[in-house]
């Protein structure tokens, strides 16, 4: 360690010169070509998924999840005013290069309208889809291209939309216009990403600046801690772009958590060189690189260590199914590297004595410290037993935590595309889709009078045994656009079949059958409001269902958004679960490694796995729900909560070896490294807070529930953790750390 300490004094320089180029390579990369974007939900899981697999191969063979939906609400949709509103927006949406094709009762010629009178009102596949039940919204049905499309065109196929229904609403102030649909809601989705990375990234680095100033006063923290906060975020979003990593929810966490976590580190570099700062006002006699020389002899270690259960923590979620969570975990642990390396290397161009010695009043903070501790020590039983109860109460809130899989839900109850699917679900059907596809054997026809007659009685069975289906519709429907009943022989469902082509257009059939004959789908409409589990049950109860009613040779599938989101989640959830299990062992054998001592560990390990009791109590009883990313919270938040533990150890060790007095050597402690973490909990959970901002619903709740938890871990460090240390006698025996100066 000493060789190593020597080399970075020796060669800081070089070092940061390289991070500069790096930064600014990463900066011009961000300007051109920039992050790249992917809109399609098919983003977030690997290729080699087989729930995708089978929804690839659906979207494929029928239709894509990439719909958007036009509603016009007026006193009556089929009054020839409302018929011309709804007319002339579809002429304009099928101009664009953009839409595949257009549904609505507006697009049926007049001759069909007039041959199919109100019988067409009342018809399965108008009535809650192309038209509500009280007549007053009518529907248009955008297929969209979606695939092969990039990120600016679609941009600019929402926002023609978006100005298309704005104009219409302004020219025809008696209607009530609404878009919504996953190609929208994707498009808006991202629009918030981009606008929190921007919001995010200002504020977290004016927190960083005013925090560091009102800390200590001068300069050189600041600039440190910025500097190395800006790099080491650029260079992690430039990889990204060099990894061809796509912009994902998880983008703008990157740049709130590599910056809070680098100034965290600088911090704690901070506050030593303040320390030897004051032992060199005392002996004018030492040098600049003497200076930094002991700073670092201090701090390489622990600095290290911290950085290393950190990047466990997020290493973790990388086994995780979801392509943007295992993306945040490698581009987490590259920026940690990058911003442990910068530190080292810029805090040894930081000397100097600290603010208070120019000012001449001492700092208030380290006393109030040392207080709180020794009034702990010896209230030992009294801070164990308010701790227990407190995990105990949290415990008895882990009953009450629930799922969340309503997608809609990930946004504020007032933002537009909340309120847009309320409207389309209230005044038509349910946009979640939950699909069941029916395969023939190689070779035969799906397509027969039997197979119809079943396909009509499952879906009516499932409409009125499950409450969340809303709605059923199979090719059965489609034959009975002229004639009432199904079907009950081959060459009349062939003449019906011809009779809807002609009608509504030779592609609309693809609807329910593919082009090869042999699969045919019947659309289920879900409604939203359950949790993932019952999603996952009620796919299922669809499955075994189906599987009665379809009897070998058949086969059948159920796919859909509606159940690929709840398995998204489900898996999710799975991940979080697999990645606390790799995180606890891997943050236990690097503590135990770094302290050299399995004892010290697992009380350490004991100190921060309490915080996160109370985290996940406080998500029960105030009724957070746990979602796609709340879920990343128990490996990430473990990582970070353990950093200043390691500090606050790594300094008790020294100062119990060099006064032989646990009362004392905690009383110093807390007084010098306390007042550290004190302020790297304030730039931490500040930092996660701002995430409190967010549109997004699970990135707000994620930023406020690790901000909670880091009080709760400043608590654990300053208050329990030292009484644990006396109780368990770490560090009786231990010497003190050795270093000699170059």
């Amino acid at each position: 360690m000493p060789t190593m300490v020597a080399w970075i004094v020796s060669h800081h320089r070089l070092g940061l010169a390289a991070v500069a180029l790096l930064t600014l390579a990463s900066a011009g990369l961000l300007v051109r070509p920039g992050l790249r974007k992917d809109y399609r939900i098919e983003a977030f899981v690997a290729r080699d998924d087989q729930t995708y697999r089978t929804y690839r191969r659906f979207m494929e063979e029928f239709t894509s999840n990439e719909v958007a939906i036009i509603a016009v609400q007026t006193d009556d949709a089929l009054a020839p005013e409302s018929a011309a509103i709804t007319r002339a927006l579809l002429e304009q949406v099928r101009r664009l290069p953009a839409v595949l094709k257009a549904e609505s009762l507006a697009a049926l010629p007049g001759w069909v309208l007039d041959l199919l009178g109100e019988r067409l009102a009342d018809h399965r596949l108008v009535v809650d889809n192309l038209l509500s039940r009280d007549g007053r919204t009518a529907a248009i049905l955008l297929q969209m291209q979606g695939e092969g499309e990039d990120a600016a065109d679609r941009r600019r196929t929402v926002a023609r939309l978006r100005r298309i229904v704005a104009e219409a609403e302004q020219e025809h102030p008696q209607a009530r216009l609404i878009i919504a649909g996953p190609y929208v809601t994707l498009i808006d989705m991202y629009s918030y990403v981009d606008r929190d990375l921007l919001v995010f990234t200002i504020a977290a680095f004016v927190l960083v600046a005013l925090t560091l100033w009102a800390v200590f006063r001068r300069a050189g923290p600041m600039i440190l801690a910025v500097g190395v906060a800006l790099s080491a975020t650029l260079i992690t979003l430039g990889l990204a772009i060099v990894l061809g990593f796509s912009t994902s929810l998880t983008t703008q966490m990157i740049v709130i958590l590599v910056t809070v976590l680098s100034v965290a580190n600088c911090v704690h570099l901070a506050a030593a060189s303040e320390e030897t700062g004051e032992h060199a006002a005392a002996n004018p006699h030492g040098s600049p690189r003497g200076q930094s020389a002991e700073t670092l002899a201090r701090m390489l270690r622990p600095c290290t260590a911290v950085m290393a259960t950190t990047a466990a923590g997020f290493a973790a979620v990388c086994i995780s199914s979801i392509s943007p969570v295992r993306n945040l975990g490698l581009l987490m642990v590259c920026g940690l590297a990058v911003a442990l390396a910068t530190s080292l290397a810029g805090v040894v161009r930081m000397t100097g004595p600290p603010a208070h010695l120019r000012s001449g009043r001492k700092p208030r903070l380290p006393q109030a410290l040392a207080q709180l501790v020794l009034w702990a020590e010896r209230r030992r039983r009294t801070v164990v037993l308010l701790f227990t109860a407190a995990g105990l109460l949290a415990a008895a809130g882990f009953g009450r935590l629930h799922f969340e899989s309503d997608f809609i839900k990930n946004f504020r109850p007032g933002s537009e595309i909340r309120t847009s699917y309320r409207f389309i679900e209230e005044n038509l059907s349910p946009v979640g889709s939950l699909e069941i596809v029916v395969r023939a054997p190689d070779g035969e026809i799906i397509a027969t009078p039997r197979n119809l007659r079943r396909a009509r009685g499952l879906g009516d069975r499932l409409v009125a045994q499950h409450p969340a289906i809303r709605k059923a519709m199979s090719l059965a429907d489609l034959t009975e656009l002229a004639l009432t009943g199904l079907p009950d022989s081959p060459e009349d469902l062939d003449r019906r079949l011809s009779f809807a082509r002609t009608v509504l257009g030779p592609d609309f059939e693809r609807n329910f059958l593919n082009r090869q004959g042999d699969a045919m789908r019947i659309n289920l409409r879900a409604s939203e409001g359950l949790n993932v589990g019952e999603k996952l049950d009620l796919a299922e109860r669809v499955r075994r269902e189906a599987d009665g009613v379809f009897a070998p040779p058949l086969q059948v599938e159920v796919t859909g958004l509606y159940f690929f989101y709840a398995k998204l989640v489900s898996g999710l959830l799975l991940d979080q679960y697999r990645s606390f299990g790799l995180t606890v062992p891997a943050v236990l054998l690097l503590l135990a490694v770094s302290l050299a001592s399995l004892r010290t560990a697992l009380v350490a390990l004991l100190a921060n796995l309490l915080p996160i009791v109370f985290c996940l109590g406080a998500m029960g009883w105030t009724g957070v729900p746990v979602n796609m990313t709340t879920a990343l919270m128990l490996s990430v938040t473990l990582g970070i909560a353990v950093d200043d533990t390691v500090h606050y150890l790594w300094r008790y060790r020294s100062e119990l070896a060099r006064t032989g007095d646990p009362r004392a050597a905690l009383a110093a402690t807390s007084a010098s490294v306390g007042r550290a973490c004190v302020f790297t909990t304030v730039v931490i959970a500040g930092g996660f807070w701002i995430l409190m901002l967010s549109q997004f619903l699970p990135t707000a709740y994620f930023g406020g529930l690790v901000g909670f938890t880091m009080l709760g871990t400043l608590a654990a460090d300053l208050i329990l953790l030292p009484v644990l240390l006396v109780r368990f006698r770490v560090f009786a025996a231990s010497g003190p750390p050795t270093y000699r100066s170059p």
